[in-house]
């Protein structure tokens, strides 16, 4: 049977192709998870960081892992060679 890909997550593999451990963009969603955990799991949270979370969050899914590709560090292509002239 084949594995239906949820579109409403947030990609959990690179675009680049690099490791989920590597990848920066998804570290930096994984934070941001684990940072809203935390709070929420706290008895005296702050509802206006909570919310702030939650929005970073969807932007992130709404933009989606590839925007932050451009300046990934491991995202490289293939240098052009200029040919020479003799």
């Amino acid at each position: 049977m084949a594995r239906k890909i949820n579109k409403k997550k947030i990609v959990g593999t690179c675009p680049v192709g690099m490791r989920k451990a590597v990848c920066p963009s998804i570290k930096n969603t994984r934070q941001i998870r684990i940072k809203l955990l935390k709070l929420q799991r706290q008895n005296n949270a702050d509802q206006n960081q909570i919310n702030g979370l939650r929005i970073s969050l969807k932007e992130k899914k709404k933009q989606g892992i590839a925007v932050d590709c451009n300046t990934c560090k491991y995202n490289t292509t293939a240098p052009t060679v200029a040919p020479t002239a003799k």
